[in-house]
C-alpha cells in the first residue's frame, strides 16, 4: 500500500479504497476464449478464484483463475511490462497510453506508425483525426512533454513524406 500512496501520492485511506475497487473490477472481469474444438464455440474464464483482504494491514491476497495461469505465464515472454514508478505520475489515460507504445520499441529505439493508427488506438476526437496540426498541439506536443519530463523516457517525433511518424525513444537509465 505504501507503494501505491507513493507512486500515486495519495492518502492511505484513498490507497485502500483504489486497490479494493481494482481487485474487485479484477474480480468481475473474464477472458473470453473461442476454441476450434469442444463442446463449447464460446467459452468465459474468471481471472481470479478468490480475492481476500486484512483491512487493517492494507493487503490483499489473489488467486488466479488456475485456467489461466498457463496465458497468463506465457505472457512474460510476450508482453511490454514497466513499473508503475516509471508513469505513476502521468495523469492522463490517452498520455499512459502514449508511454505504453513508447515502452514496447525503447529496445529498438525507433516506432513507425500511421495517423489512422493512433487515431484507432487513443480513440482521438474528430478535429484530432482530421487535422493533423491540432493532433500535435493538444495531444502529442503535450503528452511527450510529460513522459520526457516525468518518466524514464525521452521520446520525440517527426513526420515523413509519405505521413508515418516517426518516434525516437531513449533509455534515460540506459543510454545506448
Amino acid at each position: 500500500m505504501a507503494d501505491y500512496q507513493q507512486i500515486f501520492q495519495v492518502s492511505r485511506n484513498q490507497a485502500i479504497k483504489d486497490v479494493k475497487e481494482g481487485v474487485f473490477e479484477l474480480s468481475r472481469s473474464a477472458v473470453i476464449f473461442y476454441p476450434k474444438e469442444g463442446s463449447f464455440d464460446c467459452v468465459a474464464r474468471p481471472w481470479l478464484t478468490e480475492a481476500g483482504s486484512r483491512s487493517a494491514r492494507g493487503i490483499w491476497e489473489i488467486e488466479f483463475n488456475h485456467k489461466l495461469l498457463r496465458y497468463i505465464y506465457g505472457l512474460t515472454n510476450q508482453f511490454t511490462t514497466y513499473s508503475l514508478r516509471d508513469c505513476g505520475s502521468l495523469r492522463n489515460p490517452r498520455t499512459i497510453r502514449l508511454y505504453e507504445s513508447l515502452a514496447q520499441f525503447k529496445s529498438s529505439g525507433l516506432w513507425v506508425t500511421t495517423h489512422a493508427w493512433l487515431n484507432d488506438r487513443f480513440l482521438l476526437p474528430e478535429s484530432q483525426q482530421k487535422n493533423l496540426a491540432e493532433l500535435k498541439r493538444s495531444f502529442l506536443d503535450p503528452a511527450l512533454k510529460q513522459i520526457n519530463e516525468k518518466t524514464p523516457l525521452l521520446a520525440k517525433y517527426s513526420i515523413d513524406d509519405s505521413g508515418k511518424f516517426l518516434f525516437s525513444i531513449i533509455d534515460k537509465q540506459n543510454p545506448v
